[in-house]
């Protein structure tokens, strides 16, 4: 048996999670788990990277208490956000979150150095106003004192394993969603020199690289020992892909939950213009390379709804909320990516007002508003996939689903109806193995991504739901489209 810990930390919680490897399969259980709350002070709002930093160092107390030395670590994170080291290595300030204000109407500032499209073209993702590089031109707009003092640039998990390793490194994956790598996989020169960013990028690295030992102070602090530290697959997105329980080449991939993440693995970055017209152009960097994805608002609609409606006196839960959507007849639709569902501060009323503007039938009951949402997810997850199509020129016989959404049984059946394919659904938890099994690669425990898949595959039980209705659905997309083009 192969043990790896792996620290996953989203933007509200962070976990360990011991993942063993025994004969082709992984089992897997949570050590740890602790809150991630940003700070607002003097008007900018923080991560706590201190305190984040000491919860990985209780996780592996943790296990040392327990007797556990772990074969590796590794870490992933949310993307974007970074730290700064200055000259003497010290951190020069704690990161700031990528939903501080710093970088609002930052592309007024940005687009008369460098336009969107040549900045996507240059560094292959979706140049987003949150990404790593428009929050250093915001530093730039502020003219911060931290940013000419910067000798080293690290992203939020390449930052914690230097502090835990001593050792400086940026790796793949995380530095992809920045816009500041290129389709080659190195910095992208032509955007750092258009906007005159210090001299701070270092080297990159594959995912899988094994970085070193612990210093010695967290060997002694923790007690745990020797254990190496791998840059893992360090987005969180990226891990998710790697351990995605694919066969062959011929499909596409559906993380869901409360965001969805629909795409695809590429040879090389689609950097089209037809891609960033199409709002398609996120290509990003996984273990065995990059893929290229969408962001679509998943099952947010209907945390939101449960929200409202789950009370003491008359529960609500999701179980509830399926099964009457699952006995409800089919009403209107809605555009699952408008602006007014992002945060309404009451989604019911929001999908009701949206319905009313689109001109759809208004939902009677709650379940049948509950389907709205579930069949106008579905219809976008197939309106998406047919511009993957026309923009990567393959054809997909599969359509894997993984992640907490996977549960949702009706909206996995209602996923296949829409895209006319076969929805393969298993694996909840993606994000932490994909994590492990790159860090197996990494120490030679495993060959390759596709030995990671086969692992994944032989882990997990894959329920397959097949299409029906082909006829009626082919009319309900049709009918979404329009609903795009109002």
């Amino acid at each position: 048996m192969s043990t790896y810990l792996a620290f996953d930390l989203g933007a509200e919680s962070g976990r360990g999670v011991l993942v063993h490897l025994v004969e082709g399969k992984v089992t897997m259980e949570e050590i740890h788990r602790f809150g991630n709350r940003p700070v607002r002070l003097g008007g900018t709002m923080y991560w706590d990277f201190p305190f984040l930093y000491a919860e990985i160092l209780a996780g592996l107390k943790l296990c040392s208490e327990r007797g556990v030395k772990p074969d590796g670590i590794g870490v992933d994170t949310w993307g974007v956000d970074f730290g700064l080291l200055g000259p003497d290595d010290r951190l020069l300030s704690n990161p700031v979150h990528y939903r501080d204000a710093r970088t609002e109407n930052i592309h007024d500032f940005s687009n008369p150095i460098m336009s969107a499209e040549a900045i996507y073209k240059n560094s292959c993702c979706e140049p987003w106003a949150i990404s790593s590089l428009f929050q250093l031109i915001a530093m730039q707009r502020q003219k911060s004192p931290i940013l000419p003092l910067a000798k080293t640039f690290l992203n939020i998990p390449d930052l914690i394993n230097y502090f835990l390793t001593g050792i400086k490194k940026c790796e793949k994956s995380i530095v992809s969603t920045g816009n500041l790598m290129n389709a080659e996989g190195s910095w992208s020169q032509e955007v750092i020199e258009a906007f005159n960013l210090p001299d701070m990028f270092g080297d990159l690295i594959e995912p899988g690289t094994v970085l070193g030992p612990m210093t010695d102070a967290n060997q002694q602090q923790t007690g745990i020992g020797d254990v190496p530290v791998v840059a893992t697959c360090g987005h969180d997105t990226g891990a998710v892909v790697a351990a995605v329980p694919a066969l062959g080449n011929d499909w596409a991939f559906l993380s869901c939950g409360t965001w969805s993440i629909l795409g695809t693995t590429v040879d090389a970055p689609i950097l089209s213009s037809e891609a960033f017209a199409k709002n398609f152009c996120n290509n990003e960097y996984a273990l065995g390379g990059w893929f290229i994805n969408k962001n679509i608002l998943g099952l947010w609609l209907v945390q939101e709804l449960k929200r409202k409606w789950d009370t003491s006196n008359d529960p609500w839960d999701y179980n509830r909320m399926t099964a009457e959507a699952s006995e409800a007849r089919s009403t209107g639709m809605v555009d699952c990516l408008d602006s007014t569902l992002m945060v309404p501060a009451d989604m019911e009323a929001a999908l009701y007002d949206l319905l009313k503007k689109l001109g759809q039938p208004s939902p009677q009951t709650r379940g049948e508003l509950v389907r709205c949402v579930l069949e106008s997810l579905a219809l976008d997850y197939a309106y998406r996939m047919e511009t993957m199509t026309e923009l990567t020129g393959k054809s997909y016989k599969v359509l894997n689903m993984v992640g907490g959404g996977i549960k949702n049984t009706l909206l996995c059946q209602l996923t296949a109806n829409a895209c006319q394919i076969p929805v393969h659904a298993g694996a909840d938890q993606c994000t932490s193995l994909g994590n492990a099994l790159t860090v197996a690669v990494g120490l030679g425990d495993l060959a390759d991504v596709e030995e990671v898949r086969k692992v994944m595959r032989n882990s997990f039980e894959m329920m397959v739901y097949e299409p029906q209705d082909g006829k009626l659905w082919k009319e309900k997309l049709d009918q979404y489209k329009l609903i795009q083009r109002s």
